[in-house]
C-alpha cells in the first residue's frame, strides 16, 4: 500500500503547533487540493470531518475520524467511509530546541477506475504535495498566530 509521509520543523512549543493542528477547518486553504472541509462533530477527543478533494478532474470523497491525545501530543486519523478503500496515518508533535518537529504519515488505497496502474505514481506524488502543503500551511498559520 503506498504510503506518504513529510516532516517540518516549525519555530514554536509543540503545545501551540498541535493546538492550531486541531482546527482542521482552518488548515483547508493549505490543501489546493481539498473542495471541501466540513467537520461534522466533536466528541472528547475526536473529530469527524467530511472531505471532498479533487484529482485529476475526479471528486474523491471520504469520512474522517481523529483520535487526538493531547497528553501525548500525537493523532490517528481513519476513513471509516468513503472513496479510499484505505486511509490512516498519524501525526506526531516533537519537541526539538525551541520548536517543535512535526510528522505527518498517511497509509492509503484508492482504486478507482479512473486511477488505473498508470496513474499511481501521480496519484501518490498528489498525495505527497498535500502531506508537504499541510504541514507548510500550519507553519504559516502558527507563525502568524505568534506574530
Amino acid at each position: 500500500m503506498p504510503e506518504v509521509r513529510a516532516e517540518r520543523y516549525i519555530p514554536a512549543p509543540p503545545e501551540r503547533v498541535y493546538r492550531l493542528a486541531k482546527d482542521l477547518e482552518g488548515l483547508k486553504p493549505y490543501l489546493k487540493e481539498v473542495e471541501s472541509l466540513e467537520v461534522v462533530a466533536r466528541e472528547g477527543a475526536r473529530t469527524r470531518s467530511r472531505w471532498v478533494a479533487v484529482a485529476m478532474g475526479k471528486k474523491v470523497r471520504w469520512l474522517e475520524e481523529e483520535e487526538w491525545d493531547d497528553e501525548n501530543l500525537r493523532n490517528r486519523f481513519f476513513s471509516p467511509e468513503g472513496d479510499f478503500d484505505r486511509y490512516e496515518g498519524t501525526w506526531v508533535f516533537l519537541p526539538e530546541g525551541e520548536g517543535t518537529r512535526v510528522v505527518l504519515t498517511l497509509t492509503y488505497e484508492l482504486t478507482i477506475p479512473i486511477f488505473g496502474g498508470l496513474l499511481r505514481k501521480l496519484v501518490q506524488k498528489l498525495m505527497q504535495e498535500n502531506v508537504e502543503s499541510l504541514l507548510k500551511g500550519l507553519e504559516e498559520r502558527v507563525l502568524a498566530a505568534s506574530s
